[in-house]
């Protein structure tokens, strides 16, 4: 069978480091502010910065803001990352499976 197990493994490194870089830039998308990622704490410098400091009022633009997040984290969490997850296991199952069957044939020939 023509695979090469280099090129799947860091196939597969590289998807699920593509899924770190977006969780690190946007969030998982399980919260509603991930103050942890990049976008989250634009949320927060965009509320920091559109509330009033002295009444704790926030301008009506950050809930347009926030509702757009929200359509974003889901969107983002159940299509791009959990697609980009399946296909990086899906590639990595394909892996183990070739090497259990290329396993099984050299045994075969003992």
């Amino acid at each position: 069978m023509l695979y090469d197990k280099n090129q799947m493994t860091h196939l597969v490194e590289t998807l699920r480091q593509y899924h770190r870089d977006l969780v690190a830039v946007a969030g998982d998308g399980s919260s509603a502010v991930d103050t942890s990622s990049d976008f989250g704490q634009a949320y927060e410098k965009l509320k920091q910065a559109w509330t009033d400091p002295n009444s704790g009022a926030e301008n009506g633009a950050l809930e347009f803001v926030a509702t757009a997040k929200s359509d974003w984290d889901s969107a983002y969490a159940h299509k791009c990352l959990s697609t980009l997850d399946s296909v990086a296991t899906a590639v990595e199952n394909a892996l183990h499976n070739a090497l259990a069957a290329d396993a099984k044939v050299g045994q075969s020939f003992g």
